[in-house]
């Protein structure tokens, strides 16, 4: 733990709400920077690293207080698809020295560093492709690198982006550092209106949607709710499921939890821009909060715009509610 982190997890444990940062991969698309199909955004921190700092800088100026690396692509598994797996040490030092540096340049109030962990497109897919071992140990191996490289780069938490159970051996890689570990699982509605998870292997396109193999969401958490788990953000969901997906959260969890959705389309691997107004993702925020979100924020296709306008119209402060 570092003195950051005990900070941050002093104010959520004073209701405090606080906002996460927008997306990352879909603004570097945005202003120019090409995306791998293996693993997309990854050697930005090496090819455009002023302008992975620039997004940073930008989501500070506009209110967001906690900022992730841009490492969700970045795990030696992946890297080795995309060819660039000996540099994985150095992207992952970059993505996190961008995030520090925007930090030092332009914050005027704490923030906070998550450094992101992900397997993006699954581990069931990098098995199938030869890119990872078959057992546990291998999940374990190259999620403990990741994570240790991300904490001595100096991160305040970490965070399992697209967290499934399939991958259970890499959030005890995250918890060994000792940092505060947050999960990002996702979820979708069935026809009938159950909250259903959703795996990493089945992100390949947008609207998420769960398949007939979907477990429910809760008994997805309570896989992946080791007593080491401080925090739950819904993250790359459809933002008509957060809610009653956030509900689901507040029965099986009583630390702070949160949302992180996307708003647009995905043809992998460019996100196609199209959906609602940041004004109107704000209205949609204020609700999470009314849900008992502190963790607000929004991943691909949110932009700078959208943060400012979560900062502006959310209460600073959450009540918990009785999930009974």
């Amino acid at each position: 733990m570092t003195a950051a982190s005990d900070e941050l997890t002093q104010r959520l444990s004073d209701g405090e709400v606080m906002v996460i940062d927008g997306g990352m991969n879909t603004e570097l698309q945005a202003r120019g920077v090409p995306l791998s199909y293996e693993a997309p955004g990854s050697s930005a921190n090496l090819d455009y690293f002023d302008v992975v700092r620039e997004v940073h800088e930008d989501y500070i100026r506009a209110g967001a207080d906690i900022h992730i690396t841009n490492t969700h692509a970045s795990v030696r598994f992946l890297l080795d698809a995309a060819g660039c797996g000996e540099q994985t040490a150095e992207i992952h030092r970059r993505a996190v020295q961008a995030a520090l540096d925007a930090r030092e340049r332009v914050a005027d109030r704490q923030v906070f560093i998550a450094g992101s962990m992900s397997v993006v497109f699954g581990v069931d897919d990098a098995r199938r492709k030869g890119n990872l071992g078959p057992d546990d140990d291998a999940i374990r191996a190259a999620f403990a690198e990741q994570a240790s490289l991300l904490a001595d780069a100096g991160v305040d938490l970490l965070i399992l982006e697209l967290a499934g159970s399939n991958w259970l051996p890499g959030l005890q890689a995250a918890v060994s550092t000792g940092l505060p570990v947050w999960i990002g699982p996702m979820a979708a509605l069935a026809e009938a209106g159950e909250v259903l998870a959703i795996q990493s292997d089945d992100v390949v396109s947008t609207p998420i949607v769960a398949t007939e193999d979907s477990d429910p969401f809760g008994t997805e958490l309570n896989r992946l709710l080791t007593e080491n788990v401080s925090g739950v953000v819904v993250m790359h969901t459809e933002v008509e499921t957060i809610v009653p997906a956030l509900k689901v959260v507040a029965e099986h969890f009583d630390g702070p939890y949160g949302a992180y959705p996307h708003v647009g389309d995905y043809d992998r691997p460019n996100w196609i821009f199209t959906g609602m107004t940041p004004d109107q993702f704000a209205s949609h925020a204020v609700e999470w909060v009314e849900a008992g979100a502190q963790l607000v924020g929004g991943c691909c296709g949110t932009r700078p715009e959208h943060t400012r306008a979560i900062k502006e119209r959310v209460p600073a402060r959450v009540a918990k509610l009785d999930p009974r």
